[in-house]
């Protein structure tokens, strides 16, 4: 299955962690230093929901365009995999900075090509546009 990605950077990678550890420290000086017994305890249950978060949402950092032969798979941050079959497609555009899928009246996404490099554009545009043809001919 062809696949182009895209680097994710560290910041939204862990970003989950980051604040986590920004709201649990937090929490544990207002505990160490006691200021404010109740605010701490709260501040130190966001930070472990943020970290408890971070955990089971790890594997959706990645950032993702994928296709075969029956379906194109599309992977954003923080979100689950769409999957669109090619019987359902109406059109697909794909310009330097925005993948658009059409599928039926109401369904279908726009996807930013930002920070994908001008290579993984132009094969979507050779690959992805054929394919589409011919799945709808």
């Amino acid at each position: 299955m062809p696949q182009i990605s895209k680097k994710v950077t560290f910041f939204r990678r862990n970003y989950f962690f980051i604040m986590g550890g920004i709201w649990g420290l937090m929490g544990v000086l207002m505990i160490i230093f006691q200021v404010m017994d109740v605010m701490a305890y709260g501040y130190t249950l966001i930070g472990l929901i943020y970290a408890v978060v971070g955990y089971l949402k790890r594997d959706l950092a990645l950032e993702f365009i994928s296709w075969d032969d029956e379906k194109i798979e599309i992977s954003e941050w923080q979100q689950s995999t769409r999957s669109y079959k090619w019987e359902n497609i109406d059109g697909i555009n794909v310009s330097a900075t925005n993948l658009t899928i059409k599928s039926g009246p109401v369904d279908g996404t726009m996807v930013e090509l930002k920070a994908y490099t001008e290579t993984d554009i132009e094969k979507l545009k050779t690959e992805l546009i054929p394919a589409q043809t011919l799945a709808t001919a």
